[in-house]
């Protein structure tokens, strides 16, 4: 009998005792529920038995890629204890930026690659030896070069779950995986950011080689959750879950955490307001 997609996932990725937050998003009201449970514990089929109803009821269901500590309530960076994941979310020509990737003999083979819906791709890798700022600078680098999400590089994201559909498109998608590798990954075997911060180049041990040229211009944290929020608007995300999301990450390093978030949504929102505004107004018959 064949395995439960969302289960064998889980397995392949984390260790049995690993605690990692699963989190909720009501499509229909916006509500957002989290849930922090070791592996074993989401694996069993009491926890999917609750996760499938949900999700059938509407809710996407997500999982963090990183394990959180022991005595983690919540689910930010400062609560990661363990990174096990590098990760990208490639959404913006999603296809193309997958076999570029893939074709790609600088970097590691994925060890999953995720449809989130069709055309949107998840891509991760099992690691070790990677500290928190270590991960998230491969992570960030990795952005620049395939021209994936931003809002993606930090360690405590959240990443959709195979086997559950996205409620997030018209009609639902169910969210499939591909395992390409059982590989686990080590720092040295990813590209590096030369010192100037322009280029991809790889790491240690391998001739050095240009992945893709970007910009030169280093982007802060804020540019980050700026972006995120841009980008969640514009795929019709509750404001209310996108300020949630980015307190959450930013709780260990704003005094104030929900007003920054609120004032970088607003941001967002008012810059996406100003976008379609000096759109030409494209007449009835185009």
């Amino acid at each position: 009998m064949r395995k439960d997609p969302a289960v064998t996932f889980l397995e392949d990725n984390f260790e049995p005792e690993d605690r990692l937050a699963v989190v909720l998003i009501d499509r229909g009201s916006g509500a957002v529920t989290q849930r922090i449970a070791s592996v074993r514990r989401i694996a069993s089929k009491e926890f999917q038995h609750w996760l499938r109803e949900r999700n059938r009821a509407g809710a996407d269901v997500f999982v963090s890629m990183n394990a959180l500590s022991p005595d983690a309530r919540g689910r930010t960076r400062g609560d990661v204890s363990k990174i096990r994941h590098l990760y990208l979310d490639l959404d913006d020509n999603g296809d193309e930026a997958l076999e570029r990737l893939r074709s790609n003999k600088d970097l590691p083979e994925p060890n999953y690659v995720v449809s989130s819906s069709p055309g949107r791709w998840q891509v991760s890798w099992k690691v070790q030896g990677f500290d928190k700022e270590q991960a998230e600078k491969t992570m960030r680098g990795l952005v620049r070069a395939f021209g994936a999400d931003p809002a993606a590089t930090d360690c405590a994201r959240v990443m959709r779950v195979p086997g559950f559909s996205n409620h997030k498109r018209h009609p639902a998608h169910l969210v499939r995986s591909e395992r390409l590798s059982d590989t686990i990954s080590t720092p040295e075997m990813f590209p590096r950011l030369d010192l100037d911060g322009r280029h991809m180049m790889v790491g240690e041990g391998s001739q050095q080689s240009t992945v893709r040229k970007r910009t030169p211009d280093r982007v802060s944290q804020s540019e980050f959750d700026w972006a995120y929020a841009r980008r969640a608007l514009a795929r019709g995300e509750f404001p209310e879950s996108i300020i949630a999301a980015i307190a959450d990450y930013r709780r260990s390093d704003k005094p104030n955490p929900e007003y920054y978030a609120r004032l970088t949504v607003e941001k967002a929102r008012r810059g996406l307001s100003h976008s379609d505004e000096s759109r030409e107004d494209p007449g009835p018959d185009r």
